[in-house]
């Protein structure tokens, strides 16, 4: 099995990272702290490549801003491998060197920031609308059936765990997402909806029911706002269910998969037409936004190449092989 996702992102609450709590029971992880990113992909790039050779699973992790590889997971031998690029690992030597393109991405990541805080305060006055509007008995009732529909009768006899990731992010090159990989060959659940029609509040639901009866349970959280989750995996049973709206939206492409609109089944009818306007002028007003944000996010991607390009010159590529050759002894004992 060969998963992809992020563990950090840049979103409405800022920097957000689940780096900490995902090496959870791995015995042995390399932290390369303030590697160029040309470089940390390079070196996992190899790591990959070994790992496709020896048919083993891996969890392969990407760098928000531009989807480069910069960690790997090797569930099966206990080992991993993550660089926290030059730009984030503030204790790092590295980043107390003279270098004024650390302090430009510090400037424009923290406007991006802004602005994404800024799309989530338009996003709740869109929530406003389907708030009103949403029966929420209704609502409530349909969550629990459907949980006691996918979870009755099944279970471990384990203790079961929660791990939290994010399944996409708001890259320089747009939204990217890795739905389709991380739902491969598991029973779909299409959760169709609007803002505040309850899409988050059913997964957390069914997250901590699922691990209650003993599931490890992958939480996806939204990129744009972590205190939302936009996707439930749990493997053991097979099933997925995520949040199938834009910026990630997607049908039905196998005779397993099913859609739950919970707009046509909770939300007063006509609302959409109703408050058409209003809703087309937040929407415009929330992709405004977004995308001073991405614009944001270009320019610190950009310092942030600029400063590891300062530090390439004086790395040594024989060292990089001996350090590869170590962090492959350890990643491969």
């Amino acid at each position: 099995m060969e998963l992809h996702y992020f563990l950090t992102t840049n979103g409405s609450l800022g920097h957000v990272s689940f780096l900490e709590t995902a090496f959870a029971g791995y015995h042995d992880v390399i932290r390369l702290e303030g590697y160029p990113r040309t470089l940390a992909a390079k070196l996992v790039r190899e790591c990959y490549a070994e790992s496709k050779k020896r048919n083993l699973d891996l969890e392969l992790i990407h760098n928000p801003l531009d989807n480069s590889p910069e960690g790997i997971l090797l569930p099966s031998l206990g080992t991993a491998l993550i660089n926290i690029p030059l730009y984030d690992a503030k204790f790092s030597l590295p980043a107390l060197f003279v270098n004024d393109n650390l302090g430009l991405y510090m400037h424009h990541i923290e406007k991006a920031h802004r602005h994404f805080k800024e799309a989530l305060a338009i996003h709740d006055d869109w929530e406003k609308i389907y708030i009103q509007a949403t029966d929420y008995t209704t609502l409530n009732d349909l969550t629990e059936r459907i949980i006691n529909t996918l979870l009755t009768g099944i279970g471990t006899d384990y203790k079961g765990a929660l791990c939290d990731r994010f399944f996409g992010s708001a890259t320089i090159s747009g939204s990217i997402d890795y739905v389709e990989l991380l739902s491969e060959g598991l029973k779909r659940y299409y959760i169709k909806g609007r803002p505040g029609t309850g899409k988050s509040t059913f997964m957390k639901k069914l997250a901590l029911a699922a691990c209650e009866k003993g599931f490890h349970v992958e939480r996806y959280h939204c990129s744009f706002d972590p205190n939302s989750l936009d996707m439930v995996i749990i493997r053991e049973p097979g099933i997925c269910v995520f949040d199938s709206t834009a910026p990630h939206e997607y049908f039905p492409t196998a005779e397993s998969d099913e859609i739950i609109d919970l707009y046509q089944e909770a939300v007063l009818p006509g609302t959409d037409e109703t408050y058409e306007k209003e809703l087309s002028v937040i929407s415009q007003a929330y992709k405004d936004a977004i995308g001073r944000a991405v614009k944001h996010l270009m320019v610190a991607n950009e310092a942030a190449l600029s400063a590891d390009e300062a530090h390439m010159k004086y790395i040594d590529n024989e060292r990089v092989l001996i350090v590869l050759k170590e962090a492959m002894q350890r990643l491969f004992p």
